[in-house]
């Protein structure tokens, strides 16, 4: 029997149980602290203007995506909104700040993250009762609210951290008079520096959904996914669409299922709203769900606003792999996380599974219609 796409993963992805489809809030604090502002620590003012931050978050800007002069910054909401062909969006709880947290202090992680915590929750507790949206238990969690926090830290690290519960009280109104409550937080928070690239704050972002990084060996992935590897701080607005097999964990897309027999092929487009079915899962009986490959179509110079620092025009080979996170089988040589796209007219060596044995002796690469790529083996 042939796997189904929920044996594949399909829908699967999800933060606390829930999926990231529909809408979602994000909330994006500006936090600058007091040390060396002139050096270590800028003042974000500095760095961008205050407009910045607010078209980066929730902007739908058109390219070209330029950092200065003026300033056009990639959008989180435009983002995800095409990376998931319109199926998930953001919500604007609020950009605000900057605000002052004094001096840094140099303290270990797990304090620093106490810390921005505390101060999300403060800034505005009674926000947080309308965001409490699952069953009204006054607790905002990571399936509820998306955070995006901004630090005038000059070196900072893009990470993705969930914090201790914290507290704060405030004023609601249950009968008379106003009463009070304590609300609590319980999230994960994605950290940015003045510096931070768009790509990687979306990377940091996208761990709030359930996504997983993809640094493998090779290249890293370099370019062909949000998910692999890029600078932390080089202040660029290099855009790059989520990876198929996210899409597929997600509920983003619905790939086509092809078996690997003999003298087989298959015509593989880009995901879009038009063809959610446009990437292809290559299954064999003898791996079922377990291990496949996923054809995926991509270029720079297509429709897609936010794909266009893919490094080429072609096709990606996923391959899926319990043992260890998703990776393109590059061109030339099927080199591991290598970010070789294969171009109309190529063919690959043989393509083998994680224990050496051949899975198919070559695919073959042609002009398929509608801009789509025929791969035939």
């Amino acid at each position: 029997m042939a796997p189904t796409l929920a044996d594949f993963g399909h829908a699967s992805m999800r933060m606390m149980g829930r999926n990231a489809l529909g809408k979602r809030p994000l909330l994006v604090l500006l936090l600058e602290y007091d040390d060396n502002a002139q050096g270590d620590f800028p003042r974000l003012a500095a760095v961008h203007p205050p407009a910045y931050y607010d078209q980066l978050a929730f902007g739908h800007p058109n390219p070209p995506f330029v950092t200065d002069n003026p300033a056009n910054p990639a959008g989180l909401a435009g983002y995800v909104e095409e990376c998931s062909i319109g199926r998930f969006s953001f919500t604007r709880v609020a950009i605000d700040g900057p605000f002052s947290m004094g001096p840094f202090g140099n303290p270990d992680d797990s304090t620093h993250i106490q810390r921005v915590a505390q101060k999300i929750i403060d800034y505005s507790p009674w926000a947080f009762i309308g965001i409490d949206g699952d069953v009204f238990d006054l607790l905002v969690s990571s399936d509820e609210l998306v955070v995006l926090v901004i630090e005038n830290i000059r070196k900072r690290f893009p990470a993705n951290r969930p914090n201790d519960p914290v507290y704060a009280t405030t004023e609601y109104f249950i009968g008379q008079p106003l009463s009070q409550v304590t609300v609590s937080l319980e999230v994960r928070i994605a950290f940015a520096g003045p510096f931070t690239p768009f790509f990687q704050i979306a990377h940091e972002v996208s761990h709030s959904l359930g996504t997983i990084d993809m640094y493998n060996p090779g290249s890293m992935n370099y370019l062909l996914t949000l998910m692999g590897a890029y600078p932390f701080y080089a202040n660029d607005q290099a855009t790059v669409h989520l990876d198929a097999w996210h899409k597929l964990q997600l509920g983003w897309c619905e790939p086509q299922q092809v078996e690997l027999k003999a003298h087989g092929s298959a015509d593989v487009a880009e995901i879009s709203a038009q063809r959610p079915d446009g990437a292809v899962i290559l299954w064999h009986p003898s791996r079922g769900a377990s291990e496949y490959f996923i054809l995926e179509r991509r270029r720079a110079n297509g429709p897609r606003r936010y794909d266009r620092s893919f490094p080429g025009d072609g096709l990606l080979i996923w391959h899926i792999d319990p043992a260890r996170p998703p990776m393109n089988r590059g061109a030339p040589n099927l080199d591991p996380g290598s970010s070789g796209v294969w171009q109309t007219g190529a063919h690959t060596p043989p393509l083998s599974w994680s224990d050496g044995t051949v899975a198919v002796s070559r695919l073959t690469f042609g002009a398929g219609p509608d801009a789509s790529i025929r791969v035939t083996w």
